[in-house]
């Protein structure tokens, strides 16, 4: 272990003097001070796990030993860490209160490669387990139909949690499987800071009150299924994949602060009729940024979507939803683009700034305005009214419009298609910072 003099100040810039008399990078001083703290920290974390449960084990996995057979012979919060090495097996835990973590003390790092690549690495049957910083590999080729599943019990998948509750899966990093990370029929479960590459995270039938936070996929996705409710996903990043869809029949789900970049489509929710939230979400250079089919009373708001093919799509009876504070620029064919039957939604507050600003087939009864009440609104002005309508040429409504009063909203109304207008669109002095 490092000591550091106390005349390090007049050592070179980035170095520290170090007893003896020798030189050291801080960068360096720096990591091992880290890596010695991270060691404190599972330490202490490991007295008081023994202090609190009387009767808890620490077991520890060396290579070339079994995940497996400490597993076996753990019970109920023990605490069993794995070290640094290769190894080749695919892990059932089914005893509650489980931690199973890769040594953090090594820079290594464990590779854990599936034994039988029709069974999932981690298959999880227990309540509240912890998963920590495995490097998972092997398990069915990603993109490709498992060999040997029936749709019951777990895929191939890195891990998988079946009707399992509590449970945190956390900076782990996932390639080479079917499904990375695949939950069915669990609950309050927290899936944070894993990485993907090649798959992403399937919650299945009946998944609800999950948290998804801070995951970097690559192509991957992330998918809500059938019946899937009150599900956070917050802060994740999805690259060159499929992005994130949200299947029938469930609800409260909130999607928020995501960034989606080169996906097929950004957002899809398809038969949802309860509230899903999409807000504050980044999307760029996908084929559709936010797609929504057979949609009820849903809220979109303050979400950026640009470089899109359509910037927001809605189709087939999308009802009763509110679209506000979004920005959508850089739309090859539409801003928005609503098809067969979508009525009573509320798009107001928007800034759109695309050549073709909306398409509509077979729609109408939409309102592109709400009540002028002072309050900022999305170009910064003064009151919400309308949207405001740009095109990258300088030319739209609301950069030509006039404005009287001085008030931010156009002295005339707009004709968006048919016989919907937005009566209070939006106008100002220069283009919205970015919307160009």
């Amino acid at each position: 272990m490092y000591s550091v003099d106390s005349g390090y100040l007049s050592e070179p810039e980035g170095m520290f003097k170090v007893s003896g008399g020798g030189l050291i990078k801080k960068s360096e001083l720096t990591g091992n001070l880290c890596i010695k703290l991270t060691s404190i920290v599972l330490v202490i974390t490991l007295i008081l796990l023994s202090a609190c449960t009387g009767s808890a084990k620490i077991i520890y996995v060396e290579p070339g030993n079994s995940i497996q057979d400490s597993v076996n012979n753990s019970t109920t919060w023990d605490f069993i860490v794995v070290k640094a090495g290769n190894y080749q097996e695919n892990v059932t835990i089914n005893v509650s209160g489980l931690t199973i973590t890769a040594d953090p003390e090594s820079s290594a790092g464990v590779l854990l490669r599936s034994q039988d690549r029709n069974s999932s690495v981690f298959h999880i049957k227990a309540d509240n387990v912890t998963v920590r910083g495995f490097n998972i590999t092997g398990s069915g080729e990603a993109g490709s139909t498992p060999d040997a599943w029936d749709g019951i019990g777990c895929p191939p998948a890195g891990i998988c949690l079946e009707r399992a509750n509590n449970c945190t899966i956390e900076k782990n990093n996932l390639s080479e499987n079917r499904y990375g990370i695949y939950l069915q029929e669990s609950k309050n479960n927290t899936l944070s800071q894993n990485n993907f590459s090649g798959n992403g995270i399937w919650l299945d039938e009946g998944c609800s009150q999950n948290r998804l936070f801070g995951n970097l996929i690559e192509k991957g996705n992330i998918i809500l299924g059938a019946h899937c409710w009150n599900t956070t996903v917050l802060h994740n990043q999805l690259s060159n994949g499929e992005g994130i869809s949200i299947a029938c029949c469930g609800g409260n789900n909130l999607i928020s602060k995501n960034l989606i970049i080169n996906c097929s489509t950004g957002i899809d929710i398809y038969d949802v009729q309860a509230r899903t939230v999409l807000s504050d979400n980044r999307i760029a250079n996908c084929n559709y940024g936010i797609y929504l089919d057979f949609v009820f009373d849903s809220e979109m708001y303050n979400n950026t979507i640009s470089n899109t093919s359509t910037g927001i799509y809605l189709r087939d009876e999308c009802h009763n939803n509110k679209l506000s504070n979004n920005t959508i620029n850089s739309s090859d064919q539409s801003g928005i683009y609503l098809l067969d039957n979508n009525a009573d939604n509320s798009i107001c507050d928007n800034y759109f700034n695309n050549t073709v600003n909306v398409r509509v087939e077979n729609s109408g009864g939409n309102s592109w305005n709400t009540t002028k009440k002072e309050s900022t609104n999305v170009v910064k002005g003064p009151y919400l009214g309308g949207n405001f309508w740009a095109n990258p040429r300088g030319t739209g409504f609301s950069q030509t419009a006039n404005d009287s009063n001085s008030d931010g909203i156009s002295d005339l109304p707009y004709k968006v298609y048919g016989s919907d207008f937005d009566y209070l669109p939006l106008v100002m002095n220069s283009s919205k910072p970015g919307g160009s």
